[in-house]
């Protein structure tokens, strides 16, 4: 997969500044830390998780959240025609799983 290119002024950012920087969601990004928080694994700092005492605010590498994001959360594109046909197969399941439940109500 091709990287994206980003560029900081600073090596790392309070998590406001983050949020804005990325146009994310305070709300996002606090979804994606106890996601990792609850996966086996559990460690924020490979998220570019950054707690310096005295700051009142969480502070985050911009980099390494970056790259987080793109290889954690970034819906890859199908490849093959399988993989295509997999997808859309899963959908279906769900729509029809979904008028299912509709219709037993």
């Amino acid at each position: 997969m091709e990287m994206l290119d980003f560029k900081f002024e600073k090596p790392w950012y309070r998590q406001s500044e983050l949020c804005e920087k990325l146009s994310m969601s305070n709300a996002c990004l606090k979804r994606y830390m106890k996601e990792q928080l609850d996966d086996k694994k559990g460690d924020l700092t490979e998220m570019g998780y950054l707690k310096f005492q005295g700051f009142k605010e969480i502070c985050w590498n911009p980099q390494k959240f970056v790259l987080w994001l793109i290889e954690n959360k970034l819906e890859k594109e199908p490849t093959y025609d399988y993989e295509l046909a997999e997808q859309k197969r899963l959908r279906m399941g769900v729509v029809n799983l979904n008028n299912q439940r509709r219709k037993a109500l």
